[in-house]
């Protein structure tokens, strides 16, 4: 009994466990350890401790039935075992072990890639294979238990080839027990990027059983498979009290359950003395099992089973009576569009008692299904109309869904059970009982009954009277016979009810104050699956981009109540708005902009309160109107400021995670006037768990072939991951443009995109901006988007990860834009500058001399750069490879060609920076020329070229005022993925920072910082990096430093690295408290091989809310260090430390330990002149290197 596998992690959200009813008044009989056969994961702490239930992803300790069991893989794999029989299995990992592999690049608990995952890898066998994961074995599950889980499909390549759902064979979900295997889902696919959810309800299970989970690969897939986030809810039995609540029922186990769970078809004492044949022979019970009982009139019905006779995917898999796929049930097998009718026979109610009538129903494969129950009563002569009771519509997943209703009749009646099956959709009926105040009669004259058409909501009036628009969603709730079309979708134990004022536990009268008029409220009702109530509108739309819904609500509840308004499409749920409980409760008007929906949509109430708990709990909607919604009166404006509204900007849908137009507040400012309007992206929003939020416009119609696109973008945070602009045209592939990934700085930036048209083709396109997260630290914002006719000057900086960005090849033409992805590329580097993987791109030229004899010229050119107001520092890397490819010459290009720099150096393994110096009073280009050398097996690459206002800084150096310089931040996936970023303190930030720099020392100031709050356990870290630095025998690093931790509260620690090819040595340290200003150190370094200087920012404990800083860093290349003059307000504090990083790193080593042992015994022999200090710094900080021995100097402290 499955619940729809699509929904969306908002439902998590949703779904919270209200206080238990039954804990109120009932005291627990005390129940000791039983014997850990019988106590081991059966979902209920048998004992104190819970420790019979630590086995099976139990760690808390709560004894309440309905706790949910949790296996996050965070600290292991809760007893789930891989059992494939071939070297395809089943592994605990995460997505950071491995950078860059097929796998999900963040798990689901945690969405950052330290989280952990169940993941099977890429099949690289001849054969198709099955990978098999199984639980540990669980016991007895209640008729409520559900199962929630995770998974995530991906490939190796492209994204889009997730899509593909031949990588995968199949996806399976099963349930053993006794000699029976039950498959609680299958699916061979398609299946959409990101984590998916599956929840499915297992039912009542007796006894042991285990559940597995298998992927099923062909043998060509290279893709991966992950779970995570494995859940048992509700299958816990009820617990033995002493005494049960007035009106609940005693079981023979001592378990407590409600009066409508007697005789209702299932097992909820867990012991069957609920269905106990003695008290239940009063009832007249139809399973199927033997044959149809009474109900033997019927169209369209036929009796089946589901071993041997899946004539459909949405074919139930077992029925309800047995939980098993050999018991019977009922399926309609009327074609599409007309009905199957089931006539109960005819019954007689009681005078005094009401005649319950509990049934079991199915709806599952298609939206367009309906299910309705009427109750048609026997006229003085003839049958009366029928009434209806119960009408179910669209997608309930393959769950067996429960229901009843409460008939009073002074006349006899029957009751009609009719079903309407869309295109591929199921309609099943299991155990229809009615109660013991039914009494059966002589049966009835054929009956009759008038069922609806469906209605257009198309947002337009075709009808005169308007007649296709009345049950659309707009309703003030006052017509009974319409209600707006909403439609009660519940299967839980609350429902939506159209209400008297009067009646409803809302506040006196309507929203309208109004205590004659009617509203939908929260009521009590007698499903037994979700506990959430759902009440739905017909199929919709399409709408227009400024489509809204109006509403007054209520909600009166405790904190963890809820009412949402979300959106259905396609069996995805999108959640639009959400109140949280602990409010007042009055009536409150709303707006909430639905935006433009290219297909039909229906729109969805949900809410959970306890209506069982303390005061007059409930919830309640009013005078629901739709507004704007016509899709055919638009606005086709793409350049937005955002000032006044989104313009033609509207949002994606089927994530979470949304773009807002917001207004300018704290942290958060815009680009126009720095307090007006913006669009924002919050990562951190909680159910913001999609993989990425969608901005588009409404389909343009081209005009010209060439537009301008500029806008601005605010792309900042320590993990906060990709913006992209990509163009959509109908019937292709997305074209993407443009994108930027990682921090980008605290502030806002200016980019340009030219967009190439076809106007005589006349095809539509759409603009779309698109947010994609690593993390979730940090925020994404666009402002002042602006469209004019022409070509865009060059870009100021490119990545080639999209694009060539304009650049074209001359000479020999031999220029191309690669990546190594496929680890086959013939020639070029193993991994790009951007990224730092062989997914990244950058452009390379094949210098062998088959292709580009000795002394011949290949050249790159711009596009034309507009002139400079101020000189301006271009800077690139390149890759020069082990063999020489000859001369990287620069030249700009104005009015006249002139060189401005010339690289002849060696190669290697690493990517090196060049600066240029330009100066351009008109347009420009900047030309790239290699002049090949003629050595076989050469190339030379190009990544990463950038343009920034000011002069060009010197090799291992930065002020950080116009950005990081040649410093690169580009976080380590195996450090935790997290970056150093760039700001002032004049620019308003949600992360704590210095309030003025060092350079300038004024608020305007720039300066590279970390929040080490965003670290965790496990060695987590995030650096800055230097450009590859030359061998040098002495040279001088200079910087400031800025630590601002509470006092007794030191956590963060700042450390200075030299890496090498033989590896790298911490040769500075700075941990603990330190005052919040800026504090400088000098080191004395040398190394006789290329090197690197990083920054490293640490934990040295739990993590603490404090910011670490760094400017004016300086590098004197073949100087030695200078003892500063301090000024006012300044503290000094100079180091000198020689470092070498050679051959003889383990006799260093060897001497260090020596060293340190020297010392421990000193210590242990209290020697004369050792004393301590909290501010003497430890460890690597305190030793000094040289090629030929190891002395220990005077403590450092950056504390005067």
């Amino acid at each position: 009994m499955c619940l729809p596998s699509r929904l969306l992690s908002t439902w998590v959200l949703l779904t919270v466990t209200l206080p238990a009813a039954q804990s109120l008044g009932k005291a627990r009989v005390p129940n000791h350890c039983r014997s850990p056969t019988e106590a081991v994961c059966n979902f209920v702490c048998d004992c104190g401790d819970c420790s019979d239930e630590a086995q099976c992803g139990f760690h808390g300790a709560s004894t309440t039935p309905s706790n949910p069991f949790t296996c996050s893989f965070e600290q292991d794999p809760c007893g789930w075992q891989d059992i494939s029989t071939s070297g395809y299995r089943w592994l605990r990992d995460r997505a950071g072990a491995v950078p860059g592999g097929p796998g999900p690049h963040s798990d689901h608990t945690h969405g950052t890639d330290l989280g952990w995952y169940m993941a099977v890898g890429t099949h690289s066998g001849k054969e198709p294979s099955t990978a098999t994961l199984r639980s540990p074995v669980m016991r007895e599950a209640a008729p409520t238990c559900g199962l929630r889980l995770w998974y995530h499909v991906a490939s190796r390549g492209c994204l889009k080839t997730t899509r593909n759902a031949a990588d995968v064979a199949e996806l399976r979900l099963d349930l053993t027990h006794g000699v029976e295997t039950l498959t609680l889902w299958q699916t061979s696919g398609p299946w959409g990027p990101g984590w998916q959810e599956l929840a499915v309800i297992t039912g009542r299970i007796q006894g042991d059983f285990k559940v597995t989970f298998s992927a099923t690969r062909n043998a060509t897939h290279r893709g991966a498979v992950a779970l995570d986030d494995v859940e048992f809810r509700d299958c816990g039995l009820p617990i033995p009290q002493a005494r049960c609540p007035l009106g609940h029922h005693h079981c023979q186990n001592k378990a407590c359950v409600e009066p409508q769970q007697l005789c209702d078809g299932e097992d909820n004492c867990g012991d069957r003395s609920d269905e106990d044949p003695l008290i239940c022979s009063h009832h007249m019970a139809t399973d199927f099992e033997t044959g149809l009982g009474p109900w033997n009139q019927l169209e369209g019905w036929t009796r089946n089973h589901s071993a041997g006779s899946m004539v459909s995917p949405a074919w139930p898999l077992r029925d309800h009576s047995r939980n098993s796929a050999y018991g019977f049930f009922l399926v309609s097998v009327a074609k599409p569009g007309t009905t199957a009718v089931l006539y109960s026979p005819e019954f007689q109610g009681s005078v005094s008692y009401n005649c319950s009538f509990t049934f079991y129903y199915y709806l599952h494969g298609s939206e367009a299904s309906h299910f309705q129950l009427f109750l048609q009563a026997q006229g003085l002569n003839s049958p009366q109309a029928p009434v209806l009771l119960r009408s179910r519509h669209g997608e309930l997943g393959t769950a067996w869904v429960r229901d009843r209703v409460d008939i009073q009749s002074a006349r006899p009646f029957r009751i009609l059970l009719a079903a309407e099956t869309g295109p591929g959709g199921i309609v099943g009926l299991d155990d229809l009982i009615m109660s013991n105040h039914c009494t059966l009669v002589p049966d009835m004259s054929t009956l009759q009954s008038s069922l609806s058409g469906p209605h257009l909501c198309d947002f337009q009036q075709h009808c005169a009277e308007g007649e296709d628009e009345q049950k659309c969603g707009t309703t003030d709730f006052e017509l009974a016979a319409s209600a707006g079309g909403w439609e009660d979708s519940s299967v839980g134990k609350l429902q939506w009810h159209r209400v008297d004022a009067q009646e409803g536990r809302g506040p006196a009268g309507g929203a309208n104050q109004d205590t004659a008029g009617h509203f939908l409220s929260l009521q009590k009702a007698w499903g037994q699956l979700s506990p959430e109530a759902r009440a739905l509108t017909p199929a919709l739309g399409p709408s227009g981009p400024h489509c809204e819904l109006h509403m007054a609500y209520y909600l009166h509840s405790h904190p963890q109540g809820f009412l949402a308004l979300a959106v259905v499409e396609n069996g995805f749920r999108e959640l639009l708005w959400q109140a949280q409980g602990g409010g007042s409760g009055g009536w409150t008007a709303e707006k909430i902009l639905l935006g433009a929906r290219r297909r039909p949509f229906q729109l969805e109430f949900v809410s959970l309160v306890d209506l069982d708990g303390p005061g007059q709990q409930g919830a309640g909607v009013d005078n629901v109107t739709l507004r704007d919604c016509n899709p055919m009166v638009t606005t086709e404006k793409v350049s937005c400021n955002f000032e006044r509204d989104s313009c033609s900007w509207h949002t994606g849908h089927l994530t979470d995670a949304h773009w807002y137009r917001v207004k300018s507040h704290g942290s958060q400012y815009d680009h126009t006037t720095g307090q007006g309007f913006f669009m924002f992206l919050d990562p951190t929003d909680p159910p913001a768990r999609g993989q990425g939020a969608l901005l588009l416009t409404r389909p343009q119609v081209p005009a010209v072939s060439k537009q301008c696109l500029s806008f601005w973008y605010h792309l900042y945070g320590p993990q906060i991951g990709t913006l992209r602009l990509a163009m959509r045209t109908e019937g292709e592939e997305d074209t993407l443009l443009w994108s930027r990934s990682g921090t980008h700085g605290n502030r806002w930036h200016q980019a340009w995109v030219t967009l190439h048209l076809q106007p005589e083709a006349g095809t539509k396109y759409q603009l779309l901006f698109e947010g994609l997260r690593d993390g979730y630290h940090g925020s994404m914002a666009l402002d002042d988007l602006t469209v004019r006719p022409g070509p865009c000057w060059a870009p100021k900086s490119c990545s080639f990860e999209n694009s060539d960005c304009g650049f074209s090849p001359g000479g020999w033409g031999l220029w191309t834009r690669q990546s190594n992805a496929s680890g086959l590329a013939s020639w070029g580097p193993w991994i790009d500058h951007t990224t730092g993987t062989a997914q990244g791109h950058y452009m390379v030229v094949d210098t062998s001399p088959n292709l580009l004899p000795k002394g011949h010229v290949a050249s790159l050119t711009s596009e034309e750069h507009q002139s400079l107001s101020q000189p301006a520092c271009l800077t690139f890397w390149y890759h020069r490879g082990f063999h020489d490819p000859g001369t990287l010459r620069v030249h700009v290009e104005e009015k006249t060609r002139r060189q401005e720099l010339s690289i002849s150096a060696h190669g290697g393994l690493a990517w090196r920076l060049g600066r240029v110096n330009v100066q351009a009073e008109q347009a420009w280009k900047v030309v790239f020329e290699v002049v090949a050398a003629g050595v076989e097996h050469s190339y030379m690459a190009l990544d990463d070229i950038s343009l920034q206002d000011g002069p060009c800084a010197q090799p291992g150096s930065c002020d950080f005022e116009s950005g990081l310089c040649g410093w690169s931040h580009l976080p380590w996936p195996s450090l935790g993925g997290y970056s150093w970023d760039w700001s002032s303190g004049a620019t308003p930030s949600r992360y704590p920072q210095p309030s003025v720099d060092h350079t300038l020392g004024t608020e305007a100031g720039h300066f590279a910082f970390f929040e080490t709050s965003m670290l965790g356990p496990g060695g987590q870290a995030a650096r800055l990096r230097s450009e590859p630095l030359p061998a040098t025998p002495v040279s001088c690093l200079r910087f400031w430093y800025y630590m601002g931790f509470p006092e007794h509260f030191y956590k963060g620690e700042l450390r200075v690295l030299l890496s090498s090819a033989h590896g790298q040595l911490a040769v500075w340290y700075q941990g603990g408290h330190s005052r919040d200003q800026w504090l400088q150190v000098q080191l004395e370094v040398s190394n006789p091989e290329e090197f690197q200087i990083v920054f490293e920012a640490t934990l040295g404990g739990q993590p603490a809310l404090g910011p670490i800083a760094l400017d004016d860093v300086e590098y004197l290349a073949g100087q030695h260090c200078k003892q500063p003059a301090p000024s006012q307000g300044e503290v000094a504090a100079p180091v000198s430390v020689l470092v070498a990083v050679g051959g003889a790193l383990l006799f260093f080593m060897f001497l260090v330990l020596l060293g340190l042992g020297g010392w421990h015994w000193l210590q242990k022999e209290h020697c004369p002149g050792q004393r301590s200090t909290d501010a003497t710094a430890s460890g690597f900080d305190n030793i000094l290197f040289n090629a030929d021995q190891v002395t220990l100097p005077e403590s450092i402290t950056s504390n005067p």
